[in-house]
């Protein structure tokens, strides 16, 4: 129901239908659906997540550092980083850090509690915005922990004869002595 009907329906059928009334309602309309939409924008540029036009002084607010250039969403995303990082980091938590900033949901993590240490796995076509990433993972992950960004491609290969693949390491110059082989490993695997 728009702001006219609204305004025609409080008042008695009779004198609404008056037409220097219904103009009177018309033009009062306008101004009250303007001033609304006034009001509304003001709330959403109050908050990072709808905040166009305001969104440098939300920057400000919170000491966030970035381009002006960088699209809308990437610096809404630092404003969200900045305010989350108060939280307790666990793997879930670093998990949805990383694929905020991956066009597909497609990061890992794989930890290592002997090495105190984390992997974080990706698919390299989903990377965008990697120095976003580590700088936020720097800010939220324990400060004793280490962790190490690997990138992937997933992708089907299909082979139409047998491929055998071998790696091979033969031993330095100076590992070499009389009845050793030069040969030192000799890993096959047949696809």
């Amino acid at each position: 129901m728009t702001v006219h009907e609204t305004l025609k329906n409080r008042l008695p059928e009779l004198i609404s239908e008056i037409y220097e009334i219904n103009e009177i309602l018309k033009a009062e309309s306008r101004a009250l659906q303007n001033c609304e939409d006034s009001i509304f924008d003001l709330i959403d540029q109050a908050h990072f997540q709808s905040a166009t036009w305001s969104i440098s002084r939300l920057e400000d607010i919170f000491n966030v550092v970035g381009s002006v250039d960088d699209s809308l969403e990437t610096r809404r995303k630092r404003i969200a980083d900045k305010q989350g990082t108060n939280i307790v980091a666990n793997k879930s938590v670093l998990v949805n850090l990383v694929n905020r900033y991956l066009v597909n949901d497609s990061a890992n993590i794989e930890l290592l509690h002997d090495l105190y240490h984390f992997i974080i796995s990706y698919n390299l076509d989903d990377l965008q915005l990697f120095t976003e990433i580590t700088t936020m993972i720097e800010k939220t992950k324990p400060a004793h922990l280490g962790y190490t960004m690997r990138s992937g491609i997933v992708e089907n290969i299909t082979f139409n004869e047998q491929v055998v693949a071998n790696n091979r390491r033969y031993r330095k110059v100076r590992e070499i002595n009389w009845g050793y082989s030069l040969l030192l490993e000799n890993n096959e695997v047949i696809l």
